[in-house]
Formats: structure tokens, C-alpha cells, sequence
């Protein structure tokens, strides 16, 4: 593989992460991932600490276990109103999240990178700087980033 880069040049930002508190609802969750046109969130805590992350496969999972109805007809309710059923909305980020958070340094190699992702199962990384987060590595922007070259595609 030719080399990608490193993780701070692969990285959104600060401002272009998705994050929620740990006493998020999940329809916050929900709306700051489509928002930010992201698969998954990271949960901070009150200092702004990464202390999880959710993802969307997890949301899908837990709803799909929790609701009488399908997951997507529940996020697309024409009313806007959680049902009595849907245990999903009642739940906050803290209570779904994935407490395995694996932070990295600006400085580390996307080949580097790709190898925690999948070792580690998870799709977001928090890229942390002198104890502060300063951006994340999505998966899908770092698959994007390392294939884009070898299809021809140019970036939208």
C-alpha cells in the first residue's frame, strides 16, 4: 500500500466532529450524526473527555431489539413522537455507548490507523493533542481517502 499519510492530515477537526454529552437522548444522537453526515458520534464527558463512541450499527442493533416495529420506521415517524414501544428513545448515550475508546496523536500513519479500527472494532478514533481533542479519523473519510486514488475518482 502506498502511504496514505498521517492522521492529521486525514482528520476532521474539532468543528467537523460529531459529539453529544453522556446524558444525550438518542434522537440527539440521531440528529447530530445526520447532521454532520457522520456514522457514528463521540460521547465527551463534562470535562470534554472522549469517554465512548456510538455508531450507527449500534443504534440499528439496539433498536431492531427494542422496538415492536422496524428501526428506520421508528427514526422515520411521521409524527416526530417516540411511541410507548420504543425503549431506544427513552435511553440516553451513556446508557448505549461503547466505553472502548482508543484515542491517537495527529502524528500516526493511516496504515497505522486502519490497523486499530480493525483490531479494535470501532469506526471513529479520537485524535487527541497535548491531552486535548483536537479532531477524529472516521473510518469512511480514511477508506475514502486511501481508495479514492486507486478508483480515479476525483473528491465531491
Amino acid at each position: 500500500m502506498r502511504s496514505a499519510g498521517s492522521v492529521g492530515e486525514m482528520m476532521r477537526t474539532r468543528d467537523e466532529i460529531a459529539t453529544v454529552g453522556v446524558d444525550a437522548p438518542i434522537r440527539r444522537v440521531v440528529e447530530v450524526m445526520a447532521a454532520a453526515a457522520v456514522e457514528g458520534v463521540l460521547v465527551i464527558d463534562e470535562r470534554g473527555r472522549v469517554i465512548g463512541s456510538i455508531a450507527d450499527e449500534q443504534l440499528v442493533a439496539r433498536a431492531s431489539s427494542s422496538l415492536n416495529r422496524s428501526w428506520w420506521r421508528c427514526l422515520l415517524a411521521a409524527d416526530g413522537e417516540p411511541g410507548k414501544d420504543d425503549g431506544l428513545f427513552d435511553m440516553t448515550a451513556g446508557e448505549i455507548m461503547l466505553k472502548r475508546v482508543v484515542p491517537v496523536t495527529p502524528a500516526l500513519w493511516a496504515e497505522s490507523a486502519i490497523t486499530i479500527l480493525d483490531e479494535q472494532a470501532v469506526n471513529v478514533l479520537p485524535v487527541v493533542y497535548a491531552g486535548r481533542l483536537v479532531g477524529a479519523l472516521y473510518r469512511r473519510d480514511l477508506v475514502r481517502r486511501v481508495l479514492q486514488p486507486l478508483s480515479g475518482a476525483s473528491e465531491t
